[in-house]
């Protein structure tokens, strides 16, 4: 599969700490990232942030900056319940001791996924641009 997903997310009004997203072609309204997926969403982009830009792949693809792993490699996982670990940026580069690194682990994909990564096997890998948006 090589298909890139863009997902537009918002602060929820009245919980400023989860981060959420709407989809019409899915019939998504206000679908809430959760289980650290918000954690990870506001540690990249700050507390001030209220949109960003999410666009994510299973493949690499230039100006990729975050990246989810799936630990458990080689098992068969349904992706509606899969935990991850979340890391940016993907490579800390060695040349900058002062890059920030975010890691966090069990970042929870809900089951609203399954619409953009498929209902079978999870993938392993999951790149992703994080991105602040006006």
């Amino acid at each position: 599969m090589n298909t890139m997903n863009i997902i537009h997310a918002y602060r929820l009004p009245d919980n400023r700490t989860l981060w959420c997203f709407d989809d019409a072609q899915f019939g998504l309204v206000r679908e809430p990232f959760m289980h650290g997926a918000s954690n990870f969403i506001t540690a990249l982009v700050g507390a001030e942030c209220e949109r960003v830009e999410l666009v994510f792949s299973v493949n690499f693809f230039p100006g990729a900056n975050c990246l989810l792993t799936r630990p458990g490699s080689g098992e068969n996982v349904k992706v509606e319940g899969c935990t991850y670990v979340a890391r940016s940026p993907i490579l800390k580069n060695p040349d900058d001791p002062g890059e920030k690194v975010i890691e966090m682990g069990g970042v929870w994909l809900c089951p609203a996924m399954t619409h953009y990564l498929g209902d079978e096997v999870a993938p392993e890998f999951i790149y992703g641009q994080i991105s602040a948006t006006s």
